[in-house]
């Protein structure tokens, strides 16, 4: 009884669960990156195939939008 209660009250470390797992926490070679996907595979000969699915689509304005557009002057700013 005299032990359990000395480990109760003994001052302790605080262990938190592993939340995210990082570079240095996991074994050697592991790489997270940054979330972004690969555009492509590799096949069984090593080399790289591109996945047309995969690659990047890049939504651009119309001309007609772009032309309209003015730029921002603020209003109370003194002459100068």
């Amino acid at each position: 009884m005299v032990f359990s209660t000395a480990v109760a009250l003994a001052r302790r470390a605080r262990r938190v669960g592993f939340n995210v797992l990082t570079t240095k926490m996991a074994k050697k070679g592991f790489y997270k990156g940054k979330g972004a996907i690969s555009p492509g595979t590799r096949d069984k000969y090593g080399r790289f195939v591109l996945v047309p699915w995969k690659r990047p689509e890049y939504v651009v304005p119309s001309v007609d939008a772009v032309l309209a557009m003015k730029p921002y002057v603020e209003r109370a700013r003194p002459e100068s």
